[in-house]
């Protein structure tokens, strides 16, 4: 029985698969950055970049899709503190766009985004993948009313969906 399942899985095209992710919250992007060795600032803004520059990759030649791309971008808001979105953030970072197979991150030019992002000896880098990642595309405003408490030290749970 297990060798008839194993040879029907080799005959479903790969097209028919789907990346299956957890679910991405901010609340799950507040523990990781927290527990984290490196340095995060947490921003809303607008992030601004080359979107010609966005990896691409199709089921028929994924094993040519780079599994990380860097991307330049500006991205321009405020960040976190004590007192909300306050200080303002004008900075140029690093976009690093991973990609699984042929999943990859597709982040909006443009658009009003909640990021967290990691501050390094080289400058600010804001972490993407297919499943999320560190950046937020249009944040709800239940979004920002949580990482609002999650840096305040109140309750931060990701809620299992």
């Amino acid at each position: 029985m297990i060798r008839s399942i194993a040879i029907a899985l080799t005959l479903i095209p790969v097209q028919g698969w789907a990346l299956s992710c957890l679910p991405h919250s901010v609340e799950a992007a507040f523990k990781r950055a927290a527990e984290a060795k490196e340095i995060y600032v947490i921003v809303r803004g607008a992030l601004e970049f080359d979107t010609e520059a966005l990896p691409s990759a199709d089921f028929a030649r994924q094993n040519e899709t780079a599994p990380m791309t860097h991307v330049q971008a500006v991205l321009r808001g405020k960040s976190l503190t004590e007192t909300g979105f306050s200080i303002p953030f004008d900075h140029r970072v690093t976009l690093a766009i991973a990609c699984y197979g042929p999943w990859c991150a597709k982040p909006l030019s443009g658009s009003e985004v909640l990021a967290f992002v990691e501050q390094d000896e080289d400058g600010f880098v804001v972490a993407t993948n297919p499943c999320g990642g560190y950046l937020f595309d249009t944040p709800k405003p239940a979004m920002i009313r949580k990482v609002k408490a999650c840096f305040a030290g109140y309750d931060c749970v990701p809620e299992v969906r």
